[in-house]
């Protein structure tokens, strides 16, 4: 026979439909968070790229003056008169550069450009001028913008040198090079500035 305590310990009260929903949807899985949208990339302009400049440009005589390893070619003219006196007799040889807007007759094969122009350059202990002639033939060419090239080989010593430079108006500024000839090797031997002659008219 059943008592009392046993039929109250079967009975539970049932739970509230709403309550039953809620805790089913809260068993569920919840879905994963969508993804961050991606960060566009930045956009980065090209670099714009000049034209070389027209031969003509940069055709002239230059009065030419490096430094290199310290030491300035040609060598500066002395101070005072006493020591212009001591001097005059072995003045330094003159250092220039000439450009010419024109073809040479045969290209340079050394020169790693084939698009090359007439020059001549005078420096000092770099180059060596056929006997009768102050200076040595060369070759330049435009790089792109407002720079070039000036280039002569040095074949006793299988190497070429080069002044590679920046024009501002009327002055020609930059580094020379030593390439070895034999090898490829290459390093900066120092810096150039040439000024230009204006001729009067």
């Amino acid at each position: 026979m059943t008592t009392m305590r046993s039929l109250h310990a079967a009975w539970r009260p049932a739970l509230p439909l709403a309550a039953v929903v809620a805790a089913a949807a809260c068993s569920r899985a919840q879905p994963p968070a969508p993804a961050p949208a991606p960060t566009p990339e930045p956009v980065v302009a090209a670099p714009v790229v000049r034209p070389p400049m027209a031969p003509a440009q940069a055709a002239g005589t230059y009065v030419l003056q490096a430094v290199i390893q310290g030491r300035t070619i040609p060598a500066p003219a002395p101070a005072t008169p006493q020591a212009r006196g001591r001097t005059r007799a072995a003045a330094a040889p003159a250092a220039s550069l000439q450009l010419v807007a024109r073809a040479p007759a045969a290209l340079e094969p050394a020169a790693p450009s084939t698009r090359q122009f007439v020059a001549t350059v005078a420096l000092p202990g770099y180059t060596m001028s056929p006997r009768g002639r102050l200076a040595q033939a060369a070759t330049w060419w435009p790089t792109g913008g407002d720079s070039l090239v000036v280039f002569f080989t040095q074949p006793q010593r299988a190497a070429a040198i080069s002044l590679r430079g920046v024009l501002r108006g009327d002055t020609l500024s930059g580094d020379v090079w030593y390439t070895s000839t034999s090898s490829g090797a290459e390093f900066q031997l120092g810096t150039f500035t040439a000024a230009r002659r204006r001729t009067r008219r």
